[in-house]
């Protein structure tokens, strides 16, 4: 276990090595332990002295590092185990996406995760986790097997859905970081190997054409095939609306290139993207091919991705109504704030949308009650006000403004959240829990109340334990 203090080099090197420069803190020190026995030392510790403790994986949060606190940083726990016999992947609680798939590439191999390799396994799994595979196997959350954890006493416990702890997995399944430090985190993999896909790129010249195409994409991707997924990007200012495509049926999809590997050999997406355009564009251009989902599909949207100063923030719709489309190619179009701020918009419907709301501490994706009739029509937006910092702080003034602006108009419409927080000045986190949870909130609060009773585990969208009397 290392243990890093201010005025080291290390420590100035670790402290800034986040994904969001814009959530960069002066920590009191940076601890990063190399096995679950020492995370448990040092939680233990930092319980009894009273230490803020934040809990730093991948570093996307943005509730990774914090002003005077003690960041347990996991990048030294970064295993991947695949176990092939059970097709289960378990990963350490600083892994990233780009480790897992690389492990589980060897033996075609997916788990349903994110999109980014960047990412980590575990922080964005714990709080939803949706990506191209989501439509057909559901949410991160919905493949969740068993969780190594360890709480503020620094106990180590081990949470199934058949033993004594299995309310602690339950709580996981969206409850993020509430009950603490997730130390290993494993999932179902399911057969994957090569896809069909890539990216398409469409003109959309005026704010007509651009709510047009996404339009068209929305009413396709409610009638497609669950093997299909993608993501839809509204990059600010541009005359395009970029999308990746994608189609993951193993029966389906060629799995060799070549020159008869064409769009006529996968009739699922032939019906939305054949003739001279895609989804009523006035020209597209198709760079869709027989691609490795590991290696060539994760990273397609990278580029859209990338390590910078960002004020982001996302919400779900239960529904991309023709209203809530005007209202993103508007603000990207019309009123963004500079040319690197964009929005991405995933499908959450499919298979998602077939778990019952009280099956996962998660409620979004058009997830409903016993028998209660689900619309499968939603869809989560993502909004990344990326800015260049400037000495004055005007960009990042005019960032802020406009993700808050454009936050406040979905909040119009039929919206959820997540448990991610919302900025680097942790606002989400002073934020009520009710609109994340739901009919679950109850709930959670009485399995924070078991395991962790004075909220030690609380720099997040904080779920407080229940009050007493």
């Amino acid at each position: 276990m290392v243990l890093l203090a201010p005025g080291e080099v290390v420590y100035e090197d670790e402290r800034i090595r986040c994904w969001n420069k814009d959530v960069i803190h002066k920590p009191s020190a940076i601890v990063q332990p190399a096995k679950t026995s020492d995370v448990s030392a040092a939680v233990k510790l930092a319980h009894q002295r009273g230490y803020r403790l934040v809990i730093a994986g991948g570093r996307h949060g943005h509730d990774c590092m914090a002003d005077d606190a003690l960041v347990l940083d996991l990048s030294k726990m970064m295993a991947v185990n695949v176990d092939v016999d059970q097709a289960l992947v378990t990963v350490e609680g600083g892994a990233r996406l780009g480790d897992m798939d690389r492990a589980c590439k060897e033996y075609g191999l997916a788990v349903v995760t994110g999109t980014n390799p960047d990412t980590g396994v575990v922080g964005l799994s714990i709080v939803g986790g949706a990506g191209y595979l989501s439509r057909q196997y559901g949410l991160a959350v919905d493949n969740f097997h068993s969780a190594e954890l360890v709480l503020a006493s620094g106990e180590i416990v081990l949470a199934t859905r058949d033993n004594k702890h299995a309310d602690l997995l339950w709580a996981l399944s969206g409850g993020g970081s509430n009950f603490g430090v997730v130390t290993k985190l494993t999932m179902r993999a399911h057969p994957v190997a090569n896809v069909f896909g890539g990216m398409v790129l469409n003109a959309a010249l005026s704010t007509e054409t651009a709510a047009a195409i996404v339009s068209n994409w929305r009413d396709w991707l409610l009638v497609a095939p669950r093997s299909i997924g993608g993501a839809a990007v509204l990059p600010c200012g541009a005359p395009v609306v970029p999308m990746v495509i994608v189609e993951t049926d193993q029966a389906v999809v060629p799995q060799t290139d070549g020159p008869k590997t064409t769009l006529s050999r996968v009739p699922s997406l032939q019906g939305a993207l054949g003739g001279c355009g895609a989804f009523g564009a006035c020209v597209s251009i198709k760079l869709l091919k027989t691609m490795q989902y590991h290696t060539e599909l994760q990273p397609l949207l990278e580029a859209h991705q990338q390590s910078g100063h960002y004020f982001d923030s996302s919400l779900i719709v239960r529904e991309l109504s023709d209203e809530v489309i005007s209202c993103l190619v508007q603000a990207t179009r019309v009123d963004h704030p500079n040319s690197e701020a964009a929005v991405i918009i995933f499908p959450l419907n499919g298979a998602i949308s077939d778990s019952e709301v009280a099956d996962t501490a998660f409620t979004g994706g058009g997830r409903g009650a016993v028998g209660e009739k689900r619309p499968h029509r939603a869809f989560w937006i993502i909004v990344e006000a990326k800015f260049k910092p400037d000495s004055a702080g005007m960009n990042r003034a005019k960032a802020v403004a406009w993700s808050k602006q454009l936050n406040e108009k979905l909040r119009k419409f039929d919206v959820s959240e997540t448990a991610h927080t919302l900025d680097g000045n942790m606002e989400g986190a002073m934020r009520g829990v009710g609109a994340i949870f739901g009919p679950n909130e109850a709930r959670l609060h009485q399995i924070k109340t078991a395991y962790d009773p004075d909220n030690f585990f609380r720099c997040n969208r904080n779920i407080e334990p229940a009050k007493r009397g």
